[in-house]
């Protein structure tokens, strides 16, 4: 199964300026948000998580719960862990604007 998102990240900063901790605890795990916190830009990160996630329902076919889905990175490949199962074909892609996430889960 694949799932694909892209993501504004304006959008994403957006949310971040309206809502704060509120939106970042109903998406991110602590890990993620803690890793954001360490970054130039976390809007862009955060963005490319977001994606990610999204990405992750679409190639399960459902709707799941955001903190659920954790976006994690090992030497600078993301990879997913969901009910603790690891899922490692996540791609993540920043471009000016957007934040893009293709996500291929094998059977």
């Amino acid at each position: 199964m694949v799932g694909i998102d892209i993501v504004d990240i304006a959008r994403i900063g957006g949310a971040l300026e309206r809502h704060g901790e509120r939106f970042l605890e109903k998406v991110f795990a602590p890990s993620e948000i803690a890793r954001a916190r360490e970054r130039k830009r976390p809007q862009e990160y955060l963005a490319g998580r977001f994606a990610a996630k999204e990405a992750f329902m679409k190639a399960c076919g459902e709707r799941l719960t955001w903190r659920d889905i954790e976006v994690l990175s090992e030497g600078g490949r993301p990879f997913i862990v969901y009910r603790g199962k690891r899922h490692d074909g996540v791609s993540i892609s920043h471009e000016r604007s957007y934040a893009v996430s293709v996500v291929i889960l094998s059977d």
